[in-house]
């Protein structure tokens, strides 16, 4: 039996669904009035020193996903057999590994990365003073970080998602103030800056600190323990986590590198920006399944197969409507979008970004897949293999390139092996948790999203073919694009289950 009420789960998961997405676009919004504010008192120099010398330390943050992915599953694989105690000893010993790797990265930053700042890097004269300065507060503020992850992990693992929300609001209004106080000040402002996101780093990492200690019986003890039960599962877990995210930046950045040396920078920034938008739209499904994924640990730890079923469905199905409501109306107005943005954008910039697009939702359905995958434990393999189909896109890729093939081309790969690596995430899946319906996932998933696909695509070549793009306006377009994907997932994409689910919640709602 159960620990978990289903109708009591969902709705959970939809209520952490929304407190995301109000922090989204809270951040979003001070975000970018932040740094009109931050570059216009730095100025160009300075702001470019910043982001180049701090870069040298943050380009190590996608170690803070695998640590915190780590941490997560191994605290809702206890949470959910109800065993605070291991919880507790999990936090534990995932504080002493943090602090490990802590040491670990300012030992390095302290002889390589200062030997490279001070010989290698273009740094005006007088302002390398202020730009040691800066890596100095940025190798602290990062360890911050690296200490926070596990308070973090918790706070997701229990599925607090309101505060983690009130969490990152905290820390862009703590921004906003940093970079307000900039136009007070007379000294440097670079050093300033860089002190003042030293304290906002400390003042996070103390509010997480707080919370965690008043509410969490697990974070009681705040100290570093070495559990040899826990510890080697725990690194072994991180450190092909880690592979795979490296899996994931050797094929970002390789792609890169590669239209570099056969067409030069001006595709590298078009590149970029299908990249932004990339990152812009896939925050919608990342909330979603951040809200999504301690469940599914939960509960199959639980040894409840049917609900992690039902909630990988549930996962997998809205991750790939939720993505397609903000795409399809990008897709179907990618130029007029890119010109009211950017005005003139570089060539290939459309074409890259409608590629992105595609593979996105794609990649949709990895997440919650992978979610169940990684509750197992076995994550060797699956890492192994969804690495090597990633990065086997480098070497097609420069095949193609060398052939004379055009530079959308590197998309049209990634898109392949993207459909062959979610063939083989399922096929894993059901290697490590033979009670899953491979076949009820198709059905209930994979029928509907491609059915509604289709009619998208048929649109799509009609509004192109019939040149509509020139007849209606922008905002026409994709109001209409956006009304329409909602009609299909409602009409197509939900069961009868769960329409009357979303019309019994939206009258309760208005009522």
């Amino acid at each position: 039996m159960s620990i978990f009420n289903r109708s009591t789960s969902t709705s959970l998961i939809a209520r952490n669904t929304l407190m995301l997405y109000i922090r989204m676009f809270l951040v979003m919004g001070v975000s970018l009035y932040t740094s009109r504010i931050v570059l216009s008192q730095l100025g160009a120099v300075d702001y470019g020193i910043y982001g180049v010398v701090g870069g040298i330390i943050v380009m190590l943050s996608f170690l803070n996903g695998a640590m915190s992915m780590s941490t997560v599953r191994f605290l809702s694989f206890a949470l959910g057999k109800d065993d605070t105690e291991r919880a507790g000893r999990i936090f534990r010993t995932a504080i002493a590994i943090h602090v490990i790797l802590s040491l670990i990265i300012v030992l390095s930053a302290e002889t390589l990365g200062l030997w490279f700042l001070n010989h290698y890097m273009r740094i005006p004269h007088d302002q390398l003073s202020a730009a040691n300065m800066v890596f100095q507060c940025t190798v602290v503020s990062f360890v911050f970080a690296i200490l926070r992850t596990p308070l973090s992990a918790v706070i997701v693992a229990r599925e607090r998602m309101e505060v983690f929300a009130v969490m990152g609001v905290l820390e862009v209004v703590l921004k906003l103030i940093v970079a307000l106080s900039l136009t007070l000040l007379t000294a440097d402002k670079l050093e300033a800056y860089a002190l003042l996101n030293l304290a906002t780093a400390a003042i996070l990492t103390v509010a997480h600190l707080i919370y965690c200690r008043r509410h969490f019986p697990e974070c009681r003890s705040i100290r570093a323990v070495y559990d040899k039960e826990l510890f080697r599962p725990m690194t072994g877990f991180m450190s092909w986590s880690t592979i795979g995210m490296l899996s994931w930046v050797g094929k970002s950045q390789g792609c890169n590198i590669l239209l570099n040396l056969f067409f030069g920078p001006t595709v590298n920034a078009a590149y970029g920006l299908s990249s932004q938008v990339n990152t812009a739209i896939n925050g919608f499904v990342q909330n979603f399944t951040t809200a999504i994924n301690p469940r599914i640990t939960k509960t199959f730890s639980a040894n409840d197969i049917r609900h992690t079923e039902s909630l990988i469905i549930y996962g997998c199905k809205f991750s790939f409507y939720l993505l397609l409501i903000v795409s399809f109306p990008i897709l179907m107005a990618t130029e007029p979008i890119l010109t009211f943005w950017l005005g003139d954008y570089p060539a290939y910039t459309p074409v890259f970004i409608k590629l992105v697009l595609i593979i996105s939702q794609i990649e949709s359905f990895n997440y919650c897949i992978g979610a169940a995958i990684r509750a197992t434990g076995r994550v060797k393999v699956y890492e192994i293999a969804i690495g090597g189909i990633q990065l086997l896109s480098l070497p097609v890729a420069y095949i193609l390139l060398r052939h004379a093939m055009p530079p959308q081309s590197v998309f049209v790969v990634i898109a392949l092996l993207s459909c062959i690596a979610l063939a083989v995430r399922l096929r894993l899946l059901k290697m490590y948790i033979p009670e899953i319906s491979i076949s009820g996932i198709l059905h209930s998933v994979f029928l509907p999203s491609g059915l509604i696909s289709a009619v998208c695509a048929l649109l799509y070549a009609g509004y192109r073919h019939l040149e509509l793009i020139t007849t209606f306006n922008p905002i026409i377009t994709i109001a209409g694009s956006m009304a329409t994907v909602i009609i299909l997932e409602i009409g197509i994409g939900l069961n009868g289950k769960e329409r009357k689910s979303i019309f019994q919640t939206v009258v309760k709602r208005i009522a």
